[in-house]
């Protein structure tokens, strides 16, 4: 998906309740080119907010159930109008499986604020 030029980048965060979840929604919101459209607690949930938040970036936390992330991945990449998929990792298994999923990035969670700025900017970067 695509966003207007001057309009900020929309994310969706799917994350467990707690404290990874709001990690991530301060990492993002600290950006002013950038705002979380939605919060939600797993990835059946995600996809029936995705056609009210239109999300160009949807931040999936690895602690999900592996089989619903790589559903979520899967059709995120089956819809019109692509969105960008980050997944959220914690060990070097979890950076492959994201990897075969199809997710777009990867990134360790103790990597947070400084590994989540680069994806955004590149996805700032796109829109342009």
């Amino acid at each position: 998906m695509t966003a207007k030029p001057g309009k900020r980048a929309k994310v969706l965060i799917v994350s467990l309740p707690g404290m990874m979840q709001n990690v991530l929604r301060e990492s993002i919101i600290r950006r002013q080119d950038v705002e979380v459209v939605g919060v939600v607690g797993g990835c059946l949930s995600a996809t029936a907010m995705l056609p009210q938040a239109q999300p160009d970036l949807v931040v999936i936390d690895s602690n999900l159930p592996e089989a619903d992330v790589v559903e979520l991945i899967l059709h995120l990449k089956r819809l019109p109008t692509p969105i960008t998929s980050l997944m959220l990792v914690e060990t070097t298994q979890q950076y492959h499986k994201a990897a075969s999923a199809g997710a777009d990035h990867a990134i360790r969670s103790y990597s947070l604020p400084d590994g989540l700025d680069p994806v955004l900017d590149q996805l700032k970067t796109n829109h342009k």
